[in-house]
C-alpha cells in the first residue's frame, strides 16, 4: 500500500517551511509540489535546496541534465 504525503499549504507549514517556501516563490514565481511535500520536515527540505544550490553551480550543465534524466528514468 503507498501512503501519500500530501503537499503543504503556506497556512499549513510550519513556521521554518514558510520562510523557506518564500525564498523559493522568490526565485521560482512558484513553489513546486515537490519542495511543498518536503516542507513537512523543514530540516529535510533545507538540507534538499543545499544540495540542489551545490548541483546548480558545482556541475557542468550536460552532467547536470545526465543526472536528471538518470535519476527521472
Amino acid at each position: 500500500m503507498i501512503n501519500e504525503i500530501a503537499p503543504l499549504t503556506d497556512a499549513q507549514a510550519p513556521p521554518a517551511s514558510q520562510e523557506l517556501f518564500g525564498m523559493i516563490q522568490q526565485k521560482f514565481g512558484i513553489v513546486p509540489n515537490l519542495f511543498r511535500v518536503l516542507g513537512h520536515h523543514p530540516a529535510v527540505l533545507s538540507g534538499f535546496l543545499q544540495l540542489y544550490e551545490a548541483i546548480q553551480h558545482d556541475l557542468p550543465a550536460r552532467w547536470r541534465e545526465m543526472a536528471y534524466l538518470r535519476a527521472s528514468s
